[in-house]
């Protein structure tokens, strides 16, 4: 009996063994992601080590000569000046172009995906809305801080014309955070709009069917059909673009310069003023370590909520 199962295992051990087509191939896929991973070593990894060990000193980013320093760079955090209020700003900011991005990128994904008649032509339509993505932040911030202008921006003329006042959008306190908002919605949708119309075109066409057959409301098909097979898009979507958002420097800071006071003026702005102009990377070293800390402990979150959401499904 024994005999037996020796054999048995060492059967099934040989069936899984892989032939030399399979061992070569693994190899060159290794060997492409050589330059990459060296790439990425450079430009990401060491970069960020650096960080974290300036962090722990007091240095002007010239002299050659840095002064140790502990916790210290971490423990003045709190009490730099506006930091709670830009910590703020920089969560409401995330989280509101997160939440617009998800929903308006959804909605139209699922207009562009019409099926049948009134169709729009789908690779137009795309297209026109992944241009805003292909545009810099610096110039996409430009376009919308000439739109917002008081006196004759295009916003308040439209809002003239239909008998409202005009706006003061960069210079209201909450008004301005909006704005931003709105200007990076405009500009990080498209690449949204993209994977959610790539989901929804990998849903089988007879199961659209097969819903129809049974009867069930548009209301139904949504919400126990495209919604659960579109879980891992959610995922995708939700990750990048709260990422993104945390990281976001030039266009919020080209529209509102952080004004007024700090209600717009975001973390990424404020490791670029101690890094740059207040010549103490010991502190703008500790605030980008936070900063990426509060990114993958919110990243984190995101993605075992949403992977459990996957599972269920």
């Amino acid at each position: 009996m024994a005999n037996t199962q020796k054999n048995m295992i060492k059967k099934v051990k040989f069936k899984q063994k892989r032939t030399k087509f399979e061992r070569m191939r693994t190899i060159t896929g290794l060997i492409f992601l050589i330059p990459t991973t060296i790439l990425c070593a450079m430009f990401i990894l060491v970069p960020l080590l650096k960080v974290f060990q300036y962090s722990f000193y007091s240095w002007n980013g010239i002299s050659p000569h840095m002064d140790f320093v502990g916790l210290y760079n971490y423990k003045t955090l709190p009490s730099t000046e506006g930091f709670f209020d830009m910590a703020k700003a920089t969560v409401i900011y995330a989280f509101g172009v997160t939440f617009f991005v998800i929903l308006f990128g959804f909605l139209l994904a699922l207009v562009l995906d019409k099926r049948g008649r009134g169709r729009l032509p789908r690779g137009l339509m795309r297209t026109l809305w992944f241009f805003p993505c292909l545009l810099s932040g610096a110039v996409v911030g430009i376009l919308w801080r000439i739109m917002f202008n008081y006196n004759n921006g295009v916003i308040n003329s439209v809002l003239k014309t239909m008998g409202m006042e005009p706006m003061r959008w960069l210079e209201t306190y909450g008004v301005t955070m909006w704005a931003i908002i709105i200007a990076t919605v405009w500009s990080q949708m498209g690449l949204c709009i993209v994977i959610f119309m790539a989901g929804l075109q990998s849903i089988p066409s007879d199961m659209f069917e097969a819903t129809a057959i049974d009867g069930a409301s548009p209301r139904q098909v949504l919400w126990k059909l495209i919604i659960p097979m579109m879980a891992p898009s959610i995922t995708i979507n939700v990750l990048t673009t709260t990422i993104a958002a945390f990281k976001m420097y030039e266009l919020p800071f080209i529209i509102s310069q952080g004004l007024p006071g700090y209600s717009t003026r975001l973390l990424t702005q404020r490791v670029y003023f101690y890094a740059f102009e207040a010549m103490d990377y010991g502190i703008g070293s500790a605030l980008s370590v936070v900063l990426v800390l509060i990114i993958m402990f919110i990243s984190l979150i995101q993605l075992v909520a949403l992977r459990k959401r996957e599972d269920i499904y």
